[in-house]
């Protein structure tokens, strides 16, 4: 069997080795897995701690044996194992767990492409890039992602997979005319409207909820979808969009508007750093203005589509960078929301907002390089989005472990391990029970999982780092498993 092999990126891979910790999660994650076939739930839930456990490894290596390799496959294989009813019970918990934020929750949509062109012999796949050419296919991920305001992940509450159609032969002038007369519904950028309604209709009840989306996102009937749902959202203008100068101070562009503007203040933001840019600080000049964007002009389905033609009140935020480092792009972002932005400290807010956005971008690398799905091979595009939709899962929690150890590491810790976890960590480090109260932090409990794993914890020595941690949790594991069963053996033998 092939081994799993290691990710080039160091943050994924900290992600990947700090978020695999803990598999418990996946029992209380798929408690609620309806798949209409009760065996077909536990095999979910079985597969899912497998992958969960070793997400870089093939299915084969990662189940272990081949009875559990036969019995994933037929899982994927299965048409009541539908995305759809793999991925309920965790938009489900999604929204438990953003109820339990007491904080607004930031639902970034974005689109990832997966590449599956080298493996020829899969099939329903569709093209992925600007040719129909074979190895350029694959398949389309939509999704709608939570985090906290402090850029935890917390779950997917909308996905879609789908396999493209096969390009038409046209030039750029036909294909424009083809868009203007098409219905939005029967465009791919539908994605989006399909994300924002299951958004608003899968979100708790009393969570202040705001999408946050891309250039891609902007498009008039997202403006007027949201507008009809009610929903906040926060995004980046693609283009200069034309105004209704008598409500827009005069202005006839968004740019003329925001060039028009105060400066409110300045402030200092960190760009992350990606293929062809280095991560670095940038000082960015704020400007506000309300204004109220035209409605395009439209042809055939689009000229009798809802609220198409009505225009739409926005605020604009202006974000400049004055003076980039020699051989850096200035950051220049135009954002628009229907959210209230009275005063700089707001602007400031809605800017660190969107700057949240890159988690979704992780967690697509999380997918790609650190769990690795586009060198499955399992040869049908309907099993590889099943696949995808479980990956999807596991790529989430990952990172929800990683983050959220990073960014409140004085939650009790029974937020993210099992009591039968805690009870084995604290008997194996301390010989004995944890105190019921207060409850361990989970700084508490990486100090002592890094102290499994070698950490000496001296002054000097700092946090325990994920490769130390994941050593830790490795050499637990099978106290947990010894501890699990001894409770069972004792409560079967109380029972008898």
């Amino acid at each position: 069997m092939r081994k799993a092999k290691g990710c080039e990126d160091p943050d994924v891979q900290a992600i990947m080795e700090g978020g695999t910790e803990s598999v418990e999660w996946v029992r209380q994650e798929f408690a609620r897995a309806d798949l209409r076939d009760k065996r077909l739930d536990a095999r979910l839930r079985k597969t899912a701690e497998q992958l969960a456990q070793s997400p870089a490894s093939p299915i084969n290596e990662a189940c272990g044996n081949w009875a559990s390799t036969q019995a994933a496959y037929r899982l994927f294989n299965n048409p009541k194992a539908s995305p759809a009813r793999i991925l309920k019970p965790h938009w489900q918990a999604t929204a438990e767990r953003m109820a339990g934020c007491g904080d607004t929750a930031l639902v970034m949509q974005d689109t990832v492409f997966f590449s599956y062109g080298k493996h020829l012999k899969t099939r329903g796949l569709g093209p992925i890039g600007k040719s129909n050419a074979a190895h350029d296919r694959g398949l389309i991920m939509h999704n709608a992602l939570a985090f906290t305001t402090s850029g935890v992940p917390l779950g997917i509450l909308s996905q879609s997979i789908w396999a493209r159609g096969e390009i038409p032969e046209e030039d750029y002038q036909e294909k424009i005319e083809r868009l203007q007369v098409t219905a939005i519904e029967e465009k791919e950028s539908s994605k989006w409207l399909i994300a924002l309604k299951e958004t608003v209709q899968r979100a708790p009840t009393g969570v202040p909820v705001v999408t946050v989306a891309d250039r891609e996102s902007d498009f008039f009937e997202f403006l007027t979808h949201a507008k009809e749902l009610r929903a906040k959202y926060l995004i980046r203008a693609r283009t200069d969009r034309k105004l209704v100068p008598e409500d827009s101070a005069g202005c006839t562009r968004m740019l003329e508007a925001l060039s028009d503007a105060p400066v409110l203040g300045s402030l200092r933001m960190e760009v992350p750093g990606n293929g062809s840019r280095k991560a670095r600080s940038a000082s960015i000049e704020v400007r506000v203005a309300e204004v109220t964007i035209q409605a395009p002009p439209r042809r055939g389905a689009h000229a009798q589509a809802s609220g198409s033609s009505e225009p739409v009140t926005v605020t604009l935020i202006g974000a400049t960078e004055q003076s980039a480092p020699a051989g850096s792009e200035s950051i220049s972002w135009v954002l628009l929301t229907n959210l209230p932005v009275k005063d700089f400290e707001s602007a400031t807010e809605k800017l660190q907002w969107y700057g949240k956005r890159w988690g979704i971008e992780i967690w697509h690398k999380v997918l790609k390089s650190g769990c690795k799905v586009e060198e499955c091979m399992l040869e049908e595009a309907e099993r590889l989005k099943r696949y995808l939709t479980l990956f999807s899962i596991i790529g989430v929690r990952l990172m929800h472990v990683a983050y959220l150890a990073r960014a409140h590491p004085d939650l009790p810790a029974t937020q993210v391990f099992s009591q039968e976890e805690l009870e084995a960590l604290h008997i194996r480090v301390t010989q004995a029970l944890p105190p019921a109260d207060p409850a361990p932090t989970l700084r508490e409990v990486v100090r002592m999982l890094g102290k499994l794993g070698g950490h000496l914890g001296r002054k000097g020595d700092g946090e325990p780092g994920v490769t130390v941690l994941w050593r830790g949790w490795t050499s637990l594991y099978g106290t947990v498993q010894t501890l699990r069963a001894y409770k069972l053996s004792l409560a079967r033998g109380n029972s008898s």
